[in-house]
C-alpha cells in the first residue's frame, strides 16, 4: 500500500512547482523572441551572401529562390578590379588613419582631464560631451567651407585628399568620454611614482598610462574603425573624384541608371563587410570591457 503524502508538504510543493513552471514559460517566450529577432536581423546578410553566389539569370528569377540552385564564384572574381581595390585602400587609409589619430588625442586628453584635474578641465569635458548631441549634418557645410578657406589661404590641398577626410575627426567626443572614464581606474600612486622617478607628462602617458588601458583602446579601435568604415556623408562631401572614393561610395558605382549589376553588387557588399566581421571576432571581448568601463565613476 503506497505511503500517503502529508497535506502540509503537498501545499508547500505546489507553489514551488508553479514558480518553476512560470520561469520556464518566461524563458521559452524570451528565447523565442530573441531567436525571432535574430532571424529578422540575419536575413538581409543571408540574402546578400547567397545572392552573391547565384548566376545572373537566377538573381532575376521571379519568384526569387531562397537557396542558390546554381552555385558560381564569377561575381566574387569579377568584382576585384583595380578600381575596386582602390576603394578598399581608400577606406582603410581613411578609417585606419582616423582611428590612430583619435586614439592618440582621446587618451591624451582623457589623461590630462583626470590626472591633472581642474575646474576648467571639468567645464571643457562637459562642453565636449555636449557636442555629442549636435548632429553632424548641422555643421557639415561650415566644415566644408573651412577646408576651402585653408586651401585658398595656405595653399594646402584639402578636398580630394586623405588629410581633408581625416583631420576633422582629430577630436572625437565619444573617444574622449570613454578614455576619461577609463583613466579613473588608474591609481594615482602609479602616476606619483612616475613623477618621483623623473618622468614627464608625455613619458608617464606613454610608458605608464597606455599599457594600463589596452582593453579600452581595443574597444575604441573597434568603435571608431567601424564608424569610419561605414561613413558615407563626409566622404561624399570631400571626395568629388572617384579615385578618392571609399567603399561606401564605390558600391554605388555598381548601380546604373537603367540596370543594376546585382551579382557584382552583392559580391562587393560581401567583400566590404568581411573585414568588419573578422575584426569583431578577434576583439569582441574588449568591446564588452570597454563599454563596462564607461559606467565607472566620473
Amino acid at each position: 500500500m503506497p505511503a500517503t503524502e502529508h497535506p502540509l508538504t503537498a501545499k508547500a510543493a505546489r507553489p514551488r512547482i508553479s514558480i518553476r513552471l512560470g520561469q520556464a514559460v518566461e524563458r521559452t517566450i524570451l528565447y523565442a523572441g530573441l531567436l525571432l529577432f535574430s532571424l529578422i536581423f540575419f536575413f538581409p546578410f543571408y540574402w546578400v551572401i547567397t545572392a552573391s553566389v547565384k548566376e545572373s539569370s537566377e538573381l532575376l528569377r521571379v519568384p526569387p529562390t531562397l537557396w542558390p540552385h546554381s552555385f558560381t564564384l564569377e561575381h566574387h572574381i569579377g568584382v576585384w578590379t583595380p578600381q575596386f581595390a582602390r576603394y578598399f585602400l581608400n577606406t582603410f587609409i581613411y578609417a585606419g588613419g582616423t582611428t590612430l589619430i583619435v586614439l592618440f588625442t582621446s587618451t591624451l586628453v582623457g589623461f590630462v582631464l583626470v590626472k591633472h584635474r581642474s575646474r576648467f578641465g571639468d567645464l571643457l569635458f562637459y562642453g565636449i560631451v555636449a557636442t555629442m548631441t549636435v548632429p553632424f549634418a548641422t555643421y557639415i557645410i561650415p566644415l566644408h567651407g573651412l577646408l576651402l578657406r585653408i586651401e585658398r589661404t595656405f595653399g594646402i590641398p584639402m578636398l580630394n585628399t586623405y588629410w581633408g577626410m581625416i583631420l576633422p575627426w582629430m577630436f572625437y567626443p565619444f573617444g574622449i568620454f570613454l578614455m576619461r572614464q577609463t583613466m579613473f581606474t588608474i591609481p594615482d600612486d602609479l602616476i606619483d611614482a612616475a613623477k618621483i622617478d623623473g618622468a614627464g607628462l608625455l613619458s608617464t602617458y606613454w610608458r605608464v598610462v597606455l599599457p594600463l588601458v589596452r582593453s579600452s583602446l581595443a574597444a575604441m579601435v573597434v568603435f571608431v574603425f567601424i564608424f569610419k568604415y561605414d561613413d558615407l556623408l563626409w566622404p561624399l562631401v570631400v571626395a568629388t573624384e572617384s579615385r578618392m572614393y571609399p567603399l561606401t561610395l564605390g558600391l554605388v558605382e555598381f548601380i546604373g541608371v537603367y540596370f543594376v549589376e546585382y551579382g557584382l553588387f552583392t559580391a562587393a557588399s560581401v567583400a566590404a563587410i568581411m573585414p568588419i566581421i573578422i575584426l569583431y571576432i578577434f576583439v569582441q571581448r574588449f568591446i564588452v570591457q570597454g563599454v563596462a568601463l564607461t559606467g565607472l565613476k566620473g
